[in-house]
């Protein structure tokens, strides 16, 4: 199965936005963050992920005659390279960035029916700006914007911290085809 089949799965994505955080996980601690998820699904879905190496088990813990295994994502296996998006057609691509607007769709719901819910407190907006520039610009925005990442993904989670999920999409404005008339 091909990487963007095996990460764009809607139970198998769900999953590896709960790794996201960087901490290792039972998949009964998974369960408990995708309440959603039947459990046999969820167990053939982390099957299908390690699979695929794209979670890793670290740790193999007996407990009262079976086996807790302990997850790990594997950070590059989830990485899309710009080999990985040549190959797919315009129909794929279409069909990728629905869901991902669909995924991101979801977890706006799920804030919004929480109850109290405030914008400026709790961090959340969403916006779209239009900025002017060249390749050379362009690379050093993407350069500094990945800085920006590193240097807070690091951070541990804690009793004061929220996890934040930070989506991007970033393209060039272009016009539409031109018909011949």
């Amino acid at each position: 199965m091909k990487k963007v089949e095996i990460i764009m799965h809607p139970v198998r994505f769900k999953i590896i936005q709960v790794f996201l955080d960087g901490l290792s996980k039972t998949a009964k601690k998974v369960a408990k963050e995708l309440k959603d998820v039947p459990q046999a699904s969820l167990y053939r879905q982390l099957d299908a992920l390690v699979k695929a190496g794209v979670l890793i088990v670290t740790e193999e813990n007996q407990i009262r005659g079976a086996v807790e295994k302990v997850y790990t994502l594997n950070v590059p296996a989830v990485n899309m390279t710009n080999d990985d998006v040549k190959k797919l057609t315009k129909e794929k691509h279409l069909q990728y960035f629905l869901f991902f607007i669909a995924q991101i769709t979801s977890d706006f719901e799920t804030y919004l029916d929480n109850d109290n819910i405030d914008f400026l407190r709790d961090g959340v907006g969403y916006r779209q700006v239009a900025l002017h520039l060249s390749d050379t610009e362009f690379l050093d925005y993407v350069k500094d914007l990945r800085k920006v990442y590193e240097k807070y993904m690091e951070n541990p989670p804690s009793s004061t911290r929220t996890k934040r999920i930070i989506s991007t999409i970033t393209m060039p404005k272009k016009e539409g085809k031109e018909k011949n008339e």
